[in-house]
């Protein structure tokens, strides 16, 4: 952590301490956290390493390089100051790892004083949609969320503004409502005018031991997408980055396929201002618990579906390395949407030294989408012990399969008939199986291991030997189920 991050960090705590000590007995401030270590086993072969995109991802994070399969790293160092009294809550997070310091939460919410259920929240928070994303890191039964929900929600959280009613507090505990207004960037600078809504209704039974929860969640907005309409920089090359929607292609010999085809008149129709492309979710959940004959039983499930557009920040989506690494299905985020100025009007020769590189064009690819997880969680009698049983699915793009998913660098390169389809990884489903043994040793201490069988669509897609000199990370290609299990061995401490 670097001394200024270090400084602003104890200023905070210190600063909350004195406020809390200058306010009404009704005032209070609460500090807390928890520290996850673990070692993590990754199964995949030495020639791929563990850098390779849509691996090790979703299991914490891909490993420094590809000659590093294990680890022990501080997955979480999470301190939680917290401000509240009858009617007002303000929270501080910060994550505290060997990879730095980062902001969590930065938020305030503020109940009506009357019936103390209908509140207004403000600032970085969770985004109301489903159970996982709510589920606090230190609760989870495993060791990370769903691959849908990671890829739809990146780091989970968003910046913006919501009002709800809190069940907890209201007259009826039946339901909870929270609805928002958020950037859509995630936790980064918002970076175009749309704004995003989403939200959740949710609706709860509880009865002894047992309990019915359930709940429905949308997700409305949108991606800015530019099209430059002329060339901008000094060798002519082309600049111009397309709308790609996914539909069936003839080619003039008759052969018939499904790809993605160039949108050309709604790219044109974006302009240097940009056009607003469609992001759209749905969701349903549900949890419930009982006693079985082994203890208590909870089994949670989620299921989504929607439209997502992907961008891809290359130049050349025919490129091979581009194909393998460079596609992706991740929700958009962060400051990739046109370029400084002065790049529009800047007098010839062409100077990169004017041009400010931290933005960037891209082209956007659209997808229909589907996914969703399911848990089993058995506590042992009424022991500490717990065993869990999860399943989750991500299928990127819902109108391939299989088969269909295909790459052929000769028919790209050399068949001036054939429709290239711009398919690859980012359109292959893949199915999570994971099995685990919790065991809380007492209230602050808990120990789990965890293992993940990961299952990848069987595709047409060969083995890539990339460069590494170049940064063109090799691939196994997607002709059979890739070997890319994962092991975790975690130990928490809460505070």
């Amino acid at each position: 952590m670097s001394k200024k991050n270090f400084l602003f960090c104890a200023f905070c705590i210190v600063g909350l301490g004195v406020y809390a000590q200058n306010q009404n007995k009704s005032d209070s401030i609460k500090m807390s956290g928890y520290i996850q270590s673990q070692y993590q086993y990754f199964f995949i072969p030495d020639t791929v390493g563990a850098t390779t995109n849509s691996f090790a991802t979703f299991s914490g994070g891909n490993f420094v390089n590809r000659f590093t399969n294990q680890r022990f790293t501080i997955r979480r160092g999470r301190v939680n100051i917290t401000y509240y009294n009858d009617v007002n809550q303000a929270r501080f997070s910060f994550d505290i790892t060997e990879r730095g310091m980062a902001v969590k939460d930065a938020y305030f919410q503020y109940h009506e004083p009357w019936l103390k259920s209908i509140y207004i929240k403000g600032g970085i928070f969770n985004r109301p949609f489903g159970q996982e994303i709510d589920l606090s890191s230190a609760l989870r039964e495993t060791p990370e969320r769903s691959r849908i929900i990671q890829t739809l929600f990146p780091n989970e959280r968003d910046l913006g503004f919501a009002i709800g009613l809190d069940s907890l507090k209201s007259i009826t505990s039946l339901f909870d409502l929270s609805v928002c207004m958020v950037n859509g960037n995630g936790t980064n600078y918002e970076t175009n005018n749309y704004k995003d809504m989403l939200g959740r209704i949710g609706f709860k039974l509880k009865k002894d031991d047992k309990s019915l929860k359930a709940g429905f969640s949308f997700y409305n907005g949108q991606i800015n997408h530019i099209y430059e309409p002329v060339d901008t920089i000094a060798s002519n090359t082309n600049t111009k980055f397309y709308i790609y929607r996914f539909q069936n292609i003839t080619d003039t010999t008759g052969r018939t396929n499904k790809g993605f085809v160039v949108q050309l008149d709604e790219s044109k129709a974006a302009g240097r201002m940009g056009k607003g492309i469609e992001r759209r979710y749905w969701g349903i959940d549900g949890e419930v618990k009982f006693n079985s004959p082994l203890g208590l039983l909870t089994i949670r499930t989620e299921y989504i579906w929607g439209v997502q557009p992907a961008t891809v920040n290359f130049r050349d989506v025919e490129q091979a390395y581009i194909i393998y690494s460079g596609m992706n299905s991740f929700s958009p985020s962060g400051p990739v949407l046109g370029v400084a100025w002065p790049m529009y009007d800047q007098p010839q020769p062409y100077n990169p030294a004017m041009v400010v590189p931290t933005n960037k064009f891209h082209h956007t690819f659209v997808r229909n989408f589907s996914g969703g997880y399911i848990y089993f969680i058995q506590n042992i009698f009424k022991t500490n012990h717990q065993i869990v049983f999860k399943y989750d699915w991500y299928d990127p793009n819902t109108k391939v399969s299989g088969k269909e998913i295909i790459y052929d660098e000769a028919l790209y390169f050399n068949d001036p008939t054939y429709i290239k389809p711009y398919l690859s990884p980012a359109d292959i489903k893949f199915e999570t199986y994971g099995i685990g043994f919790n065991v809380a040793l007492n209230k602050q201490f808990k120990a789990m291991l965890y293992y993940e069988h990961v299952v990848n669509e069987q595709a047409k897609i060969k083995p890539y030997v990339g460069d590494i000199r170049l940064g063109r990370m090799p691939s196994p290609g997607f002709e059979n189920d890739i070997k890319d299990d994962v092991l975790t061995i975690r130990l928490q401490y809460k505070f």
